[in-house]
């Protein structure tokens, strides 16, 4: 057995200080205090300094330009404290994404992803694609990019490129949908910080329609092979994997629902003991080596945690601008209906995804113009408008953490991993979802 590398000194750093911003966001949550805010605060300002010279060059270039912008802004419109402000609010996000690392190390051990793989392996060449739509939307919903690893070894070594394509494509379609309800994802933490009255329970439940929704889109435009008669098969075999899942997001619905604490609030507080029991209850399984796992993965979300961070301070710098820039007095002069913002926030998503633009970033802005000025749309028609666009642009832009990681895992170029179909399948998807939401809207705000 080979030994694991050793770490190295910033990494351990960084594990260190994301690790006492987890214990002191869980304590936070519970007993709020002014103190343990600010210095939350000055630790995650140092998460973000730290973490940013050990990320890829597209990280740090997005770094850079929303660090830029946010000086940029806060210069002329004299928004200094925003900056202060806006950090403080991003505290609660390495506690979300430490949460999910755990949510993660917990999955690996348990069975249900060995029989995914296993069922994964045993559908028919000729009508699988249902199935790696399914099995991406479900697994995806919990072990997120890490699906792939599950999809990609079904292949076996001597698959040819077009065919690790093809797989790829499909599982991509249902992966994209995963943002549409998981609170398990970094879209729903974003939305969440700007729409806090969205109900949980709310979301999940029409996510979970607009998901099923366009999964039957896809089987019926992308999968002739196989069809409605196919889409039902999957559902069957990967029945096994649906409990678990289900457990996790009723855990975080429960607790919001009983305690009023927010999402991101709700999900911190609520999935680190049931993680634990789980693997606990596992045959062979070990607490110390998942919590162990955890601690070496805490390195890997330093870049993720810095982007959010500049995210949220030029999110909070804009939004105490705004006023001031003119732009909202403009944006109100153009009256726009509820159904044009619908249709406009989602295609907005999807064209700035198409442009390499990181979801965060368009995310952000299109939450801080959209809640600031009336709109005639309920918070949870904007809500989902915006995590459909979101998640439905992640299957089509190279600057998506599933198109980086798919390359790796299935030894694609990432121009391969974005074509016509799936270009189609956004947009096409995107439009009916609009549809539908605004029809539904009207309904809510009477």
């Amino acid at each position: 057995m080979t030994n694991a590398p050793k770490l190295t000194f910033i990494a351990r750093l960084l594990i260190l200080l994301i690790g006492l911003l987890w214990i002191l966001g869980l304590f936070q949550v519970l007993f709020p205090t002014q103190l343990v805010s600010t210095v939350m605060t000055g630790l995650l300002a140092c998460v973000a300094v730290i973490a940013v010279p050990q990320a890829t060059w597209n990280i740090k270039l997005l770094c850079a330009v929303l660090a830029a912008a946010t000086l940029y802004i806060a210069h002329v419109y004299d928004q200094w404290d925003a900056i202060e402000s806006g950090l403080r609010r991003a505290t609660i996000f390495p506690a979300f994404l430490a949460t999910i690392i755990l949510l993660r190390a917990t999955a690996d051990q348990r069975p249900e992803i060995g029989i995914a793989r296993g069922l994964f392996a045993a559908l028919d060449r000729e009508r699988r694609d249902s199935g790696l739509v399914v099995g991406g939307f479900l697994i995806g919903s919990i072990l997120q990019v890490g699906v792939f690893a599950i999809m990609a070894p079904i292949l076996g070594r001597n698959a040819s490129e077009s065919e690790r394509q093809e797989v790829f494509i499909a599982a991509m379609r249902g992966m994209a949908l995963v943002p549409l309800w998981s609170p398990f994802v970094v879209g729903m933490a974003v939305a969440s910080q700007y729409l806090p009255e969205v109900a949980l329970w709310q979301i999940m439940s029409l996510g979970l329609g607009l998901s099923a929704f366009c999964i039957v889109i896809s089987i019926i435009c992308f999968d002739r092979r196989g069809g409605l008669r196919a889409l039902w098969q999957s559902l069957m075999t990967l029945a096994p994997i649906a409990p678990p899942i289900a457990i996790a997001a009723l855990s975080v619905v429960g607790t919001a629902i009983g305690t009023g604490f927010s999402t991101l609030q709700a999900l911190v507080i609520a999935m680190p003991l049931p993680c634990l029991l789980a693997v606990a209850l596992t045959p062979r399984g070990s607490i110390s080596r998942a919590l162990k796992e955890t601690g070496t993965r805490l390195t890997r979300i330093g870049p993720e945690t810095a982007i959010l961070t500049f995210a949220t301070i030029i999110g909070r710098v804009f939004e105490e601008a705004l006023p001031t820039m003119g732009l909202l007095e403009w944006l109100q002069e153009l009256q726009l209906t509820p159904t044009i913002i619908i249709f406009f926030v989602i295609m907005f998503m999807n064209v700035m995804g198409m442009m390499a633009i990181h979801s965060i970033v368009s995310g952000t802005i299109l939450l801080v113009l959209f809640t600031s000025i009336p709109t005639g749309l309920s918070d949870l028609v904007l809500m989902q408008a915006l995590l459909t666009g979101w998640g439905l642009c992640t299957a089509v832009s190279i600057s998506s953490l599933s198109v980086v990681t798919g390359a790796t895992m299935f030894d694609l170029p990432m121009t391969r991993l974005i074509n016509w179909s799936n270009a189609i399948y956004v947009f096409l998807g995107g439009a009916l979802c609009a549809l539908i939401l605004s029809a539904i809207n009207p309904v809510l705000v009477a």
